[in-house]
C-alpha cells in the first residue's frame, strides 16, 4: 500500500480561529513553571477540541502552544452567524482559562490570545497517508491570523478584522476598538507586510453608547432574575453551552473540577457582585444623577 494515497487541494472560503498561550516560551524555559505549562498545554488541547467542535468548526492542527481551527463558509451571507459562534467560543475559552486555570496549580497565571479572520481564497489540503487523514488550510488571512494572535488585547483577548465585525450578527458582551498600528508594531508583528493591517480591531473598551441609570438598573435586575430562575431565559449559543458542559462532565476528573470552579465563580463572584450593585443603582436612579456607563 502506498504511503500517500490521497493528496487533494481545493479552494474555499471560511473563518480562521488561531489561539495560543501568551508567554509560553518564557514559562517553558523557567524551571518553576515548565512542568505546570506542560500540564496546562495538554489540558488546553483537550478542551480546545471540545470548544471548536461545539461551535461548528474543524480542528485543523495543534501548533505547540495553541491551535488553528477552520469554519468553512461557502456562502458569504452565512459568515456573520458563523463569526458570532467563533467569537462566543473564543470568549468562553478565555473565561474558562482565566477563572479556572484548567485546574493547574502554577506560580504564574496562564492566559490565551485569539485571532479571528475571514479567508476568502483558502487552499484546503486533504491528505490521506498511512491509513490516516489530515487537513490543512493555507491563505493570506491564515497567515494574518497567526500574526494577529501575537497582539495583546483586553479580555477576552481577541484581535480580528473590521470586515468580520461588520458581518457578525452579534459579538455578545465583547466590545472592540480599532487599533492604530505604528510602523514599529507593523514591523514587529507583520514583518512590515501591509496586507490586512489597516482595519484591525482588538477586544477592549469601545464606543458603545452610555445607558441611562434607569436602563442599566432594568438590565441588571433582569440578569439577576434570570440567573435565579424568576424569569425564563433562552441563553445565546445554547447548543454550544450544552455540548461543552456535557463533554466536560464526561471527561477526566480535572474537567469536572474546572466546571465546578466556574459554577462557583458565577454564583458567588459574578452574581453576588451584581446583586450588591442593584440597591446602589436604585438609590442613584431615584436621586436622578444622570447617565452611567453600561450595556445599551
Amino acid at each position: 500500500m502506498a504511503v500517500v494515497d490521497r493528496f487533494e487541494g481545493r479552494r474555499s472560503r471560511g473563518i480562521v480561529w488561531v489561539c495560543d498561550i501568551a508567554g509560553s516560551s518564557q514559562y517553558l524555559n523557567n524551571n518553576e513553571s515548565a512542568a505546570a505549562l506542560e500540564t496546562f498545554l495538554q489540558r488546553l488541547l483537550f478542551i480546545s477540541l471540545i470548544f471548536v467542535e461545539a461551535s461548528g468548526g474543524t480542528f485543523v492542527k495543534w501548533t505547540g502552544d495553541g491551535f488553528r481551527a477552520w469554519y468553512e463558509t461557502p456562502l458569504l451571507r452565512d459568515a456573520g452567524a458563523i463569526a458570532s459562534e467563533v467569537f462566543n467560543a473564543a470568549w468562553n475559552l478565555s473565561f474558562y482559562v482565566n477563572v479556572s486555570q484548567l485546574s493547574v496549580k502554577a506560580p504564574v497565571k496562564f492566559r490565551v490570545r485569539h485571532a479571528v479572520t475571514l479567508e476568502h481564497d483558502a487552499l484546503i489540503l486533504n491528505l490521506g497517508y498511512s491509513n490516516r487523514n489530515a487537513t490543512d488550510v493555507l491563505g493570506r488571512a491564515v497567515v494574518l491570523a497567526f500574526r494577529l494572535s501575537r497582539i495583546k488585547a483586553s479580555f477576552p483577548s481577541i484581535v480580528t478584522q473590521g470586515e468580520l465585525l461588520k458581518l457578525a450578527e452579534g459579538t455578545g458582551t465583547i466590545e472592540f476598538r480599532k487599533l492604530r498600528l505604528t510602523m514599529e508594531e507593523k514591523l514587529k508583528y507583520f514583518k512590515n507586510e501591509a496586507w490586512g493591517t489597516s482595519n484591525v480591531f482588538a477586544s477592549g473598551e469601545g464606543n458603545r453608547p452610555r445607558a441611562s441609570l434607569g436602563k442599566l438598573l432594568k438590565h441588571t435586575k433582569k440578569v439577576v432574575d434570570e440567573a435565579e430562575g424568576r424569569r425564563p431565559s433562552v441563553p445565546a449559543h445554547r447548543e454550544f453551552i450544552e455540548r461543552v458542559v456535557r463533554e466536560l462532565s464526561n471527561g477526566p476528573a480535572w474537567c469536572r473540577d474546572v466546571q465546578t470552579t466556574l459554577n462557583e465563580f458565577i454564583r458567588n463572584e459574578l452574581l453576588g457582585t451584581i446583586k450588591k450593585i442593584v440597591p446602589i443603582l436604585e438609590e442613584k436612579n431615584v436621586a436622578g444623577t444622570g447617565p452611567a456607563a453600561g450595556p445599551a
